[in-house]
Parts: structure tokens; C-alpha cells; sequence
């Protein structure tokens, strides 16, 4: 579990307090630091204990078994748009980016050939990663969207009754809907000028589309339910042709099952839950072919399809689209 506290320090321990703002975060009261790294790794990562080899080679992004710059610099999430919004400017930036860089070059590469090896890493631990927290390096791998499902989605809204509209209203949430409604807004610009319209009506269209798409969901639903009401025949209808039936043979219980539990789709390995996305997108085709091509998208299939825009219906996030 060394290993685990020291990866805490370096990069999850950050990770959590990236978004803050709530209670909640980072040890508990009278919890150590290995405690909590365990705990964090299984909660929002889902691993429960890794070695240094595996370490280096879940960082080894060109499968080269060395570590170059550019692969450092992911590890701290130099190039993430959380650090990069903690640089004055670009010129800041990239001085930051040669520091971390340079500095764990200096620990570990002891030949000097700009690289960091398996054994290099062995040899000194992850202890001697140094911690760059104060320049911004959090260690965030993800783009936006995941980085705010792991860290609050996933903590505050995985429920029901956290996904109201009424339960979005922590500040992360505001900021994050605010940055999605800028891209909408940017969308519909686009698609103003393109059809000779203007903004307020490319976003009425939109938003027609979506409620005309929510009623077609609705009836639907309601049509199956019926269906399903009238292939069950009522209990206790009378039959005037009991007395030519066959009474059937008294029921026998049947032994218990043996119960198979199966993982609930939230808690589902997403490369194994949107396995099959990509070829569910691939059969629907592009969006916006067909009489329903331009309704907006349901599920991860959907969500995949070729010149899909960036809606509002994409980043509500529930549990019934997964886990990342």
C-alpha cells in the first residue's frame, strides 16, 4: 500500500480538492493519508491496489516502456484546461510544463537520456514524484466532461432525487451549465447565419424538436404499457368453457435458483457497457438523415453518430447512460 499513498499524494489527493466547494472532500478527521488514497482510488477511479511497473505502464501513452516529457507532463495533467487556466499566458504555461518535466527528470533519469525506465522508477519510488499542486498540475487526465463526472457528478447527483432540476444547483454545476449553454449559443449562431434565421429561432426550433421528441418518447411508452395490460388476462374472468378445460396439475415449487448477481449498469466497466456504441452509431448513420434524424439523442449510440451537435441533452448526466 506504499505505493498507493504515495500515488495519492502526487495525484489523486490533488484531484479531489480540484473541485471544491463542498463538504466532503479530501481526508477525513483522523484518517491518514494511505486510508484515504485507498479510499479515493476505489470510489472515484475503481482500482483497489496496483504496483510500480503497472504504474509506469498505465503512463507509458506510446507503449515504448520509457517515459518522455510529453508522458510526464500527462501524469501531473500539465496540458489539462484546469492547469492551463492557472497560467498567466502561454509563455507561463510552457515554463511551467519544462519545470515539472525537468524536475522528474532530475530525480529519476539516471542515465541521462531524458527518459524515465521501469527500473529507473523502481529504484527511487513514487515518493520521490515531487508534488507541483501549488502551479496548478493537479494530475487530471480526462477531458471537462469526465473530470466533472468523476469528481461531482458521480459524488452528488448519482440518484433520482439528485437529478431534479431543482438538485443541480451547487457551483459547479451553474459554471458547468453555463459553459455548455456559450457552446449552444455559438451552435445556433452558426446554424442562424446558414439558414438566413435568427438566433431566437434557430433555439426555438431546437427546443420544438426536443419537446415534440419527449411527447413521441411518452406516447410510446404509454402504447407499450397497453400492450402489455392486454396480453394479461384478467384474474378470476369468468369462462363458459371451463368445465372442457383440463384442470392443470397442482403446482409444484420449484427449487430456489441458483442467484447470478449481475454488476448494475452504473457500476459497469464503461469499455464494457459502450462496447457496442460505436456500432449502433455506425448502423443509425449520420444525424440527421432519415424523418428522425435531427431529434435529439437517447442513448450512447446516439450520442456517437457522425455530425452530431453539442445540445443540452448530452451533458444532463443520469445514471442510465453509465459511469466513466
Amino acid at each position: 500500500m506504499r505505493a498507493v499513498a504515495s500515488l495519492c499524494f502526487l495525484y489523486l489527493f490533488s484531484a479531489a480538492s480540484a473541485h471544491s466547494g463542498h463538504e466532503g472532500k479530501g481526508p477525513k478527521p483522523g484518517e491518514t493519508i494511505q486510508q484515504y488514497a485507498k479510499r479515493h482510488m476505489m470510489s472515484e477511479h475503481h482500482i483497489d491496489e496496483f504496483d510500480l511497473p503497472s504504474f509506469h505502464q498505465l503512463h507509458d501513452l506510446n507503449r515504448d516502456s520509457y517515459w518522455d516529457r510529453e508522458e510526464i507532463e500527462a501524469i501531473y495533467g500539465v496540458h489539462h484546461i484546469y492547469s492551463q487556466k492557472k497560467s498567466k499566458d502561454d509563455v507561463e504555461h510552457q515554463k511551467k510544463a519544462d519545470h515539472i518535466s525537468g524536475e522528474v527528470l532530475r530525480i529519476f533519469d539516471a542515465d541521462k537520456d531524458g527518459k524515465v525506465s521501469i527500473e529507473e522508477l523502481v529504484k527511487i519510488g513514487l515518493d520521490g514524484l515531487p508534488n507541483f499542486d501549488d502551479m496548478g498540475a493537479e494530475g487530471h487526465h480526462y477531458d471537462v466532461e469526465s473530470e466533472f463526472f468523476l469528481h461531482h457528478e458521480e459524488e452528488f447527483h448519482s440518484t433520482p432525487e439528485t437529478q431534479t432540476d431543482e438538485s443541480y444547483n451547487h457551483p459547479e454545476d451553474i459554471e458547468h451549465f453555463a459553459m455548455h449553454e456559450a457552446i449552444e449559443r455559438k451552435e445556433a449562431e452558426k446554424e442562424a447565419a446558414y439558414q438566413g434565421i435568427s438566433v431566437e429561432e434557430a433555439i426555438a426550433a431546437h427546443e420544438q424538436a426536443e419537446k415534440l421528441y419527449e411527447e413521441k418518447m411518452a406516447a410510446a411508452k404509454e402504447e407499450e404499457t397497453i400492450q402489455q395490460d392486454q396480453q394479461q388476462q384478467p384474474f378470476g374472468a369468468y369462462n363458459p368453457h371451463a368445465d372442457q378445460v383440463q384442470p392443470e396439475s397442482p403446482l409444484v415449487e420449484a427449487p430456489n435458483p441458483k442467484v447470478t448477481r449481475v454488476t448494475p449498469p452504473e457500476k459497469q466497466d464503461p469499455a464494457v457497457k459502450f462496447r457496442d456504441a460505436k456500432a449502433q452509431a455506425e448502423a443509425k448513420g449520420a444525424w440527421g438523415d432519415g424523418s428522425d434524424g435531427y431529434l435529439p439523442p437517447v442513448d450512447a449510440g446516439d450520442k456517437m453518430r457522425k455530425n452530431l451537435p453539442y445540445k443540452k441533452m448530452q451533458y444532463k448526466f443520469r445514471r442510465s447512460w453509465g459511469d466513466f
